[in-house]
């Protein structure tokens, strides 16, 4: 809502206008039933000396409206004093906690005791309301009862987030749909409180307000030389980076990363890297050059190639990887202290570094969805600032990362066209974006060959035409059908997980649905695959950018002013809340027992071990045995760690065409049975074996 467009002040925010600063007895207001929970405490102009109370009125003769007033402020200090008791007790009892909130185990003693704590504390909220109530002067005591509330409320929230922090065995939809009800009960309470603190009509409330500015003063003095926030940002980003860096890295040293995928792109890379583009041998064994084109248009490989070709090895891309998903939260502050307040955008920025789908994404190996999300931040944020050159730059960039990416370019230039802001870059915008993907997918791609992914649309195939063209025909005539399709459990959780933590900001507006577009055409539409409904694959990626340019946008649509400020900060720090619940279960800093990656449930973080350091070095020595221009098969989670050479098999697939067999034995379908019938074929002979790691190389005969 823009600052047009709401109430007077006095009338509707609970805030005093800024022309009138007299007190009034709260039985002169008129209040709002849907405006219950920001009824104003007084009213901005006097009212009839007829309906001024007397000097002290007894509590049983007070006006109707004033009573409810004073009833509401008492149940909402009463409720803050249950919850700061409740959440006493949840940390002196830490260690029962977790089992007593997700299956309900607490002996009688145990119940009797927190029965007793919470009732002394709602005991003591409504002694202070009385206390507050009945001292000072009749006139404006009432009015101080429910400000007081109102500062106070956030009190209420500890108890009920505290158990989420708890990673208990709970099912991820109640958990998560616990969190979004703590965000938005969060953000009602951090709003009012806000709106106390920015009117500063009660003492505590004016030392806050008054600590806020000094602190704006200090910023404010440094900005001439610096950014104090933009710094902030650029070492989060940076400690993003190292973090998820160094643990992707000792992820991949603990044998948890696979073939597919990140073994694949490793092959993909050197290949491209020494003369063979788009030869993919853990995929399309018997594949030439560009034959990987069937599967994927991933041509930003070529721009990614140069840091690549410093190491060339797996952890070279896991690096790359990191820091790409980490600068992101630079344009992501940049396009929301244009439109924001710094300190609002910041915290954005951080929300980003901390969500907890990226995390997951960001350790399943490597993939391009991940790069294009990160390209398409800065593409926006370049023509955002009108500089077409670098727009030009991130937006081919970001396009070359894979051929469904300018779907989300379509949708950012159907909001330029329908806000009304820029439309003729907007036409042009989904123009190109969409020559491109109708070029790619339907012209280049195939000529190469046909791949699978369309058959993640499968519940959605009109009779006979098992096409991404029969899919939209679907989607346009049959939507009732397609609906059906999206309410599951699984579609359910997992777009709480990704709105939740942004506290629904990209909800706020209905032209800011659009941002919903290029997430749900890749992950909720589709049927048949689950790995597009779980935060813990590349899918997610889809999501990101827009949804985090929409929560920029959705906050600076709450207009200017003291009100909106309100609903600006309120929104933000229900934001933070509901992000830090969301990353303490499902994010990796620091990681729980819920952190996943991919098909893999990684858990905490844990040192490599000594078996783990000398199966590293057998692998290397047994490779190294192979010459470099020989067909390698190799066991499915080793094959990430050799597949730098120009033919890499995955063994899971089978043997065929390959010179030479290096697996890890009793690893069932990851290879080693596919080795067994190698070597009772009579076809392949040992050639090394490594006892302590159980690793074994073969040789094919006459090789």
């Amino acid at each position: 809502m823009r600052e047009q467009d709401t109430p007077p002040l006095g009338a509707a925010a609970g805030l005093p206008s800024e022309d009138s600063e007299r007190e009034l007895d709260v039985s002169a207001i008129e209040f709002l039933s849907a405006e219950d929970i920001e009824l104003m405490a007084e009213a901005d102009v006097t009212p009839p000396a007829q309906v001024l109370p007397p000097r002290r009125r007894p509590l049983l003769h007070m006006g109707p409206r004033e009573f409810g007033t004073l009833a509401r402020a008492i149940f909402m200090l009463a409720l803050c004093g249950f919850s700061v008791a409740a959440f006493v007790v949840q940390l002196l009892r830490h260690k029962w906690i977790v089992g007593f909130v997700g299956a309900n185990t607490a002996t009688t003693h145990e119940r009797n005791r927190m029965l007793i704590w919470i009732a002394a504390g709602a005991g003591a909220g409504i002694l202070l309301a009385l206390a507050l109530w009945a001292w000072g002067r009749a006139k404006a005591r009432t009015a101080r009862v429910m400000r007081t509330a109102r500062l106070l409320s956030p009190f209420i929230l500890p108890a009920f987030a505290y158990p989420l922090l708890r990673v208990g065995e709970w099912d991820a939809f109640p958990r998560i749909a616990a969190i979004a009800v703590v965000a938005v009960v969060g953000e009602l309470c951090f709003r009012m409180s806000v709106a106390e603190i920015l009117s500063a009509r009660l003492l505590v409330a004016r030392w806050m307000r008054a600590l806020g500015a000094a602190w704006a003063r200090l910023l404010d003095r440094a900005r001439p030389r610096l950014s104090p926030e933009l710094i902030l940002v650029v070492l989060g980003a940076v400690g993003y980076a190292v973090w998820m860096s160094v643990y992707t890295i000792v992820n991949h040293r603990h044998f948890t990363t696979m073939a597919f995928d990140l073994g694949s792109y490793n092959n993909m890379f050197y290949n491209c890297l020494h003369g063979h583009p788009f030869r993919g041998t853990a995929v399309l064994r018997t594949g030439g050059n560009w034959s990987m084109l069937s599967n994927h248009a991933e041509f930003t490989m070529f721009a990614l190639l140069p840091f690549y070709a410093l190491h060339q090895n797996a952890e070279t891309l896991l690096v790359m990887q990191a820091v790409a998903l980490g600068s992101g939260a630079i344009p992501i502050y940049r396009f929301a202290a244009r439109r924001i307040p710094r300190s609002m955008a910041w915290m954005l920025a951080f929300a980003y570094l901390f969500y907890a789908p990226m995390h997951q994404a960001n350790f399943y190996d490597v993939h391009f969805q991940p790069f294009g999300a990160v390209f398409t931040l800065w593409a926006v944020d370049f023509l955002d600032l009108r500089r077409f050159w670098l727009f030009t730059l991130f937006f081919v960039l970001a396009l070359g990362c894979r051929e469904d990416i300018p779907i989300g370019f379509i949708a950012i230039g159907a909001y330029l066209i329908l806000a009304g802001e820029r439309p003729r870059v907007g036409a042009l915008l989904c123009v190109l974006s969409a020559a491109y993907f109708v070029v790619i997918k339907f012209v280049v791609m195939p000529r190469f060959g046909q791949w699978w992914f369309s058959d993640m649309y499968k519940d959605l195939y009109p009779s006979g035409e098992n096409s991404y063209a029969g899919v939209m025909k679907t989607f346009i005539t049959n939507p009732v059908y397609v609906f059906k399709t999206l309410i599951t459990t699984e579609k359910m959780t997992f777009f709480l997980q990704t709105v939740a933590p942004l506290a629904f900001l990209p909800l706020r507006r209905r032209l800011l649905w659009i941002s919903l577009m290029p997430g749900a055409m890749f992950t909720l539409l589709t049927t048949g695959y689950s790995p597009t409904v779980e935060i813990s694959f590349q899918y997610v990626c889809y999501n990101i950018p827009f949804l985090f340019l929409a929560a920029a946008i959705a906050l600076a649509m709450m207009g200017e002013g003291r009100a909106a400020r309100a609903r600006q900060w309120g929104a933000v720090c229900a934001m933070a809340l509901a992000t830090l619940l969301a990353t303490n279960v499902w994010g990796a800093a620091p990681p729980s027992s819920k952190f996943k990656g991919g098909f893999s449930n990684i858990g905490e973080f844990k040192r490599i071990t000594a078996a783990e350091r000398q199966k590293a070095r057998d692998l290397r020595e047994l490779a190294a045995m192979v010459p470099k221009n020989a067909a390698l098969a190799v066991s499915e989670q080793e094959h990430p760690h050799v597949s730098a050479r120009s033919k890499c098999f995955d063994l899971r697939d089978g043997y065929d065409g390959a010179d030479y067999i290096l697996y890890a034995e009793n690893t069932g379908g990851f290879g080693s049975d596919a080795a067994g019938r190698a070597l009772a074929s009579g076809e392949y002979l040992e050639m090394a074996r490594r006892p302590a790691s159980k690793l074994v190389l073969l040789r094919k005969r006459g090789r």
